[in-house]
């Protein structure tokens, strides 16, 4: 419901609410003229609606705020007292424009999806309040009124049954075939992760390991696994909310397994596209290793899943020989599936040799001279798909609050898609931007080495992340990070000593980092550049990463012939 903000009657009040302004950062600062006498703010949360019941183990929030003296910088939801967290903000409402004339009404939109199976039941089944509260960047708050609507628990999902389970006899000859399950070949984090470990794994293995790589989804990596000689196999096996043609596509590329006879399964990403072919692997027998790359609680994760499904791949997971995180925060968040002892966390390996030969007589201002920019501004990159987790919109938003104090700074956004709405959206704000002949969006590109190279700061402002390569490769690159202190981030960088950190799903936190970023000196980022290449030289060893990954796949494969059946979940 649309609720005017000097007109809402409610008065409860928060009982942790922060400040507005981290430490270090400048609260004298006003990035926008005074407040305006008449005030205007619209909004209306769509979702959930009054008096509805829900009976999943999430709770989506959404809808969109307007305020007239500039974007809004967080929106935050409480399930009664009990904090749901930040909604995702600045995303695109296209039905609004024309119909409401408030600034930035076409991004107003917001989204919140929170896993209420982390909460108590005493605070969540029964009649609930849902409260949710919007922040300008001006720091005035719209209160939306509280809506009223009842948890019931989750149905009951049909019970498991039993079903054979093959042995797996140990390597033969001493070579380890593996299974290599992954969602797609595209350019992207996970993807580039999977090639980087299959050559370090190679080479530590020393010619007794082969691969075979089964994906959903063809791309340009499919060429790089040519060169190495990996046969791939394309199957349009993918998990959908049809429990039955599930069971039919694990069948049918279980029986296209069956005759390699695979010693183990490493399995890239908990997708719903690589749960599929993880599910055929363990209809055989064949053990797994998951190297589970995604910082989404299962109940968020597996939404798509209809509850059978969703039972089905929580039971693939569990029954992992290993479970490989880059991140302790994501970790913790499968440890109620996994046996904890079969969880480790590995902070994978980056591939120096590439990143060395990139640098090797990079001439930083013919790059710059090449790419349009000038040679003496203060370019900020940001590398990454564009979508809504990687925040590209809001840190749009929050360089447009600060670039008139900084006139030598500009923005390039790194991954750019063709005929893709986000890239859309992102580039008609970018044109009509205050400031948009200072930000600059490129299409996806395999050659982003460069951009490492030209960039006086990487930006990170995603809200979900467990820890980008983006991040990774610029520190190597001896290119300083400022980056959302999301899940693996904190626990990578050092706020002040190897990067800089600032709180996500925040306009206003973001844009004070901006400004005291582009604000410090050179010897500062240069120490700061120094320390970070150092700490990843240290801490994200290819080598060591593939030697490691190598010892759990042959140690799941050797203890195969000793686990229980696996458990299916019946139709």
């Amino acid at each position: 419901m649309a609720v005017d903000g000097r007109a809402n009657g409610l008065r409860w009040r928060l009982q942790a609410m922060r400040r507005l302004w981290s430490p270090g950062a400048r609260p004298e600062m006003n990035f926008l003229p005074p407040l305006p006498v008449a005030e205007s703010i619209e909004g209306e949360v769509d979702c959930p609606g009054a008096g509805v019941e829900i009976d999943e183990e999430r709770i989506d929030v959404n809808g969109w705020v307007a305020f007239e003296d500039g974007p809004t910088a967080r929106v935050e939801a409480w399930l009664d007292d009990v904090p749901l967290g930040r909604a995702r903000v600045g995303l695109p409402r296209p039905d609004l424009v024309g119909v409401k004339h408030l600034p930035n009404v076409a991004y107003a939109g917001f989204e919140l999806g929170a896993d209420l199976s982390v909460l108590a039941d005493s605070d969540r089944f029964g009649p609930r309040t849902v409260k949710v509260v919007a922040t300008a960047v001006s720091g005035r708050r719209h209160e939306f009124e509280p809506i009223l609507l009842k948890i019931d628990p989750p149905a009951a999902t049909a019970v498991s049954e039993t079903i054979p389970t093959p042995a797996v006899a140990p390597p033969r000859d001493g070579v380890l075939r593996v299974l290599v399950i992954t969602h797609q070949l595209t350019l992207g984090g996970a993807q580039l992760y999977l090639l980087d470990l299959l050559h370090g794994l190679r080479t530590e293995a020393e010619g007794k390991i082969e691969f075979t790589v089964v994906s959903s989804m063809d791309g340009p990596l499919r060429d790089e696994l040519d060169e190495m000689g990996i046969p791939v196999h394309l199957t349009s096996a993918s998990a959908g909310d049809d429990a039955a043609a599930h069971r039919g596509r694990v069948e049918e590329l279980a029986a296209w397994l069956a005759p390699h006879r695979f010693d183990v399964a490493l399995v890239n990403t908990a997708t719903t596209a690589a749960f599929t072919g993880a599910e055929a692997a363990g209809r055989l027998g064949i053990p797994a290793v998951w190297a589970i790359h995604e910082s989404f609680p299962p109940a968020l994760l597996w939404a798509e899943l209809e509850p059978e499904l969703r039972a089905q791949a929580e039971e693939a997971v569990g029954a992992a020989a290993f479970a490989v995180f880059e991140a302790d925060a994501t970790r913790r968040i499968f440890e109620p599936l996994v046996d904890p002892e079969r969880c480790r966390t590995l902070p994978y390996g980056v591939d120096f040799s590439t990143i060395e030969r990139a640098r090797e007589g990079f001439d930083r201002a013919a790059e710059r001279r090449r790419s349009g920019l000038p040679e003496d501004a203060d370019v900020l990159v940001c590398i990454g798909t564009v979508e809504p987790r990687k925040a590209q919109l809001p840190l749009a938003q929050a360089f447009e609050l600060i670039a008139a104090r900084h006139p030598r700074a500009r923005l390039v956004f790194v991954g750019g898609r063709r005929k893709d709405q986000h890239t859309i959206v992102l580039a008609e704000f970018i044109e009509a931007s205050s400031v948009g002949d200072r930000i600059e969006l490129i299409p996806i590109t395999p050659d982003v080495q460069r951009w490492y190279g030209l960039a006086d700061v990487l930006v990170c402002a995603s809200d979900i992340e467990s820890l980008p390569r983006t991040v990774l490769e610029a520190m190597a690159w001896e290119t300083p990070v400022l980056a959302t202190s999301v899940f693996g981030l904190p626990e990578l960088i050092d706020d002040g000593e190897t990067g800089w950190l600032c709180e996500p799903r925040d306009i206003s936190r973001l844009a004070a980092a901006l400004d005291d970023v582009l604000g410090q000196p050179p010897e500062a980022r240069d120490r700061i550049a120094a320390n970070a290449r150092a700490l990843v030289e240290q801490r994200h060893s290819l080598p060591n990463y593939a030697e490691e990954m190598s010892r759990l796949l042959r140690e799941a494969a050797g203890a195969s012939s000793k686990r229980e059946p696996r458990r299916t979940t019946s139709g």
